[in-house]
């Protein structure tokens, strides 16, 4: 070996410096679920709608009051203003006694003989109309003869929704020489990769929650649970009613006010992409909402609730939610169903290696989608 020139460094005879190293491994990578915690875990549902039974199919069951509106349906001629003998639609939702709106005229019901209702025109000095085929009515009122005799009406039929569970998995595999390696911030590699694997597929439920199409499967496909876009139908906000690319002050009200229309009502809560949360902060952090005293030294505010006449939304900010959804809930008609809860078995060892599996089985349940709301299109 050749000598080396004093005085020593640290750039000399490397071979025997110690690495500086943490015994500690850092994880950057989000593991966070918040939609799925807000809606109450992974089994939430299990108490929210009282399954009784375990299975891959789970059903609930769904009931409504007596609808309120109708059609006529008188045949493709119009109807002269003075016709009393009309026929609707639905035979089973008009009783003797019922006061119908249509357009502006008042209608009263003396009779119903599956479907063709008698009845008297212009009641209370309104005008008669001509009616026509499809005409829809409201029924706005009862009035019924005293000492009548009584007379049946259709009653609702029950429904069921439902949707299917999915199977999430993740191997875990090391070989044979592997445990014998020291490593810095891990005792059992094994244990420490089956571990991390759990908040890795927590983020794959949370993008079904958004993504997800429900599927029975097959031998040959597998089964998938639905998503809430494949659940809220009927209250879906987009720019064809509400002006939501802008989330201008007044959005969330008007998607809200959507499911009080509907029947549904109380407190109702919102998942939100953090750029969208932006934008409905920027919306109320002005000076048309907010004012700050000469004094004060630091600006901005959150939105945590909303208040409405219609009910209360209240936010979680969700970074992995389509920034280009924004779905409202009702949490006491939504939650998540476990099958088979989060679980580490070892496989059979096959040549020099061993292997681990981490296996879970959850469906998302969603009842009463009116009482939901979508807005879609958010740019």
């Amino acid at each position: 070996m050749a000598n080396v020139a004093p005085p020593y460094s640290t750039y000399v005879n490397t071979a025997e410096n110690k690495r500086v190293i943490t015994d500690y491994i850092s994880l950057l990578d989000p593991s966070d679920a918040p939609f799925v915690e807000a809606i109450g875990g992974l089994d939430g549902a299990a108490s929210k709608f009282r399954f009784t039974n375990q299975g891959t199919l789970v059903e609930w069951i769904e009931d409504t009051l007596a609808p309120l509106t109708g059609a006529l349906s008188i045949g493709t001629a119009a109807t002269v203003s003075t016709a009393t003998a009309l026929t609707v639609a639905d035979a089973n939702m008009v009783q003797p006694g019922h006061i119908l709106l249509q357009g502006s005229e008042l209608m009263w019901v003396s009779a119903n003989d599956s479907g063709a209702i008698t009845v008297t025109r212009g009641l209370g000095s309104t005008t008669a109309t001509t009616l026509a085929t499809n005409n829809t009515f409201a029924i706005v009122g009862m009035a019924r003869l005293e000492g009548d005799d009584s007379d049946p009406i259709g009653y609702t039929d029950l429904s069921t929704n439902s949707n299917y569970t999915q199977i999430f998995h993740k191997e875990v595999k090391q070989t044979g020489t592997a445990p014998y390696q020291d490593r810095w911030g891990m005792g059992d590699q094994m244990q420490y990769e089956s571990a991390k694997s759990i908040p890795e597929m927590m983020r794959l439920i949370e993008r079904t929650l958004q993504y997800g199409v429900r599927s029975a499967g097959s031998t040959t496909t597998p089964r998938m649970m639905g998503g809430y876009q494949e659940f809220i139908t009927t209250n879906k906000a987009s720019g064809a009613n509400i002006s939501v690319a802008s989330l201008a002050p007044g959005v969330i009200e008007d998607a809200v006010e959507l499911i009080y229309n509907a029947g549904g009502s109380g407190d109702f809560l919102a998942i939100v992409n953090p750029a969208t949360y932006q934008k409905i902060k920027n919306a109320y952090d002005s000076s048309s909402f907010v004012r700050y005293p000469p004094e004060q030294t630091q600006f901005g505010t959150l939105v945590d609730r909303i208040i409405t006449p219609f009910g209360n939304v209240s936010f979680v900010i969700d970074r992995w939610q389509l920034s280009t959804l924004i779905p409202i809930m009702k949490l006491d008609n939504v939650g998540m169903l476990t099958l088979r809860p989060w679980q580490v078995e070892d496989l059979a060892k096959t040549g020099d290696a061993e292997k681990k599996q981490l296996i879970g089985e959850f469906s998302f349940c969603m009842k009463l989608e009116k009482s939901h709301a979508l807005l879609t299109s958010v740019s």
